[in-house]
């Protein structure tokens, strides 16, 4: 699968370093995943490294939103790889079509992959929904995965969506009908900035800024289908939380308007793995891998390199 034409679109998500130092340093891959080619972006160079992050966006989005905070984690001497999930982004699939099996899956197969081109360690991060899918794919991937960093976290059969998502308006009208719309027609799809207002999810004024530059990108999955929708109501983990053994690492904003700090405190505190963390950011918004990057690194390094020593 070719990338489609698309004029480097994304540099208006960078901030501070140069988009085309980024863009240069980014080679990019196709794997197979469940009968679909997977586009990943991989930071690496010519130095062996022996641990490797796989980054997982968040909803709606892809690879290349991240580019500024996946560039300076590379810098910090990790090889980072960044996968367009099935139906975002390059990679193949219906758009915003999948379920969290399906997502697990595919990071499932792009850990396989790391491991057999690269070896060494492997940790799993994401943001937002991919924060969600890193730590399934830990309770997925136990055995393999060496860290979890998930900003933001959630366990889908336990009702999480009503306390991520203020649900009011015609979000009262539209949530209880997902279910009968899957068994009717699985991929009717809805706007996704139905229940995230995209102006609340950020801080600064210079991403306020790009709020409507984000809404007119056409790489991004602006709408999810029924199925994608009922998957974060009510699908389980292959394992309960309490009986994951990878090192989980909690960060959040104490400012994100999805996910609050006490459902954090509350995931975190059922945790029995040997190693973790809870990192809040003070002043932070939901998007701080955009707005934070400097204040993220430094807590999420340190912890990193202790635990894939």
């Amino acid at each position: 699968m070719q990338e489609p034409e698309y004029e480097d679109y994304w540099f208006n998500y960078v901030f501070k370093k140069d988009p085309q130092q980024i863009k240069d340093a980014v080679k990019q891959e196709y794997i197979a995943s469940q009968g679909l080619k997977i586009h990943l972006d991989i930071f690496d160079n010519k130095e062996p490294v022996d641990k490797t992050i796989i980054f997982i966006p968040g909803t709606a989005m892809y690879s290349r939103f991240y580019a500024e905070f996946c560039y300076n984690l590379f810098q910090k001497g990790f090889r980072v790889v960044v996968p367009d999930m099935q139906g975002h982004g390059f990679s193949e699939g219906p758009r915003g079509h999948f379920t969290m099996e399906t997502l697990t899956q595919t990071t499932y197969d792009v850990t396989s992959y790391v491991l057999d081109t690269y070896g060494g360690k492997v940790a799993i991060m994401g943001s937002s929904l991919g924060g969600i899918t890193a730590l399934y794919s830990a309770a997925n991937d136990d055995e393999r995965l060496s860290a979890a960093i998930c900003h933001n976290a959630a366990i889908f059969d336990e009702n999480a969506y009503k306390r991520i998502i203020p649900i009011k308006g015609i979000l009262r009208l539209l949530l209880p009908l997902v279910p009968v719309a899957v068994k009717i027609a699985p991929r009717t799809r809805a706007s996704v900035w139905l229940y995230l207002k995209a102006e609340r999810l950020a801080k600064t004024e210079e991403l306020l800024n790009k709020i409507d530059i984000l809404k007119k990108d056409k790489i991004l999955s602006h709408k999810y289908t029924a199925t994608a929708l009922r998957t974060q109501q009510k699908d389980p983990m292959a394992k309960k939380i309490e009986e994951i053994s990878t090192p989980i690492m909690i960060i959040n904003g104490d400012e994100d308007v999805l996910f609050s700090v006490e459902y954090m405190t509350e995931l975190y505190d059922r945790l029995t793995c040997a190693e973790k963390s809870l990192e809040i950011l003070e002043g932070a918004s939901h998007l701080i891998f955009q707005e934070n990057i400097e204040e993220s690194l430094d807590r999420i390094v340190p912890w990193l390199n202790k635990v894939l020593k």
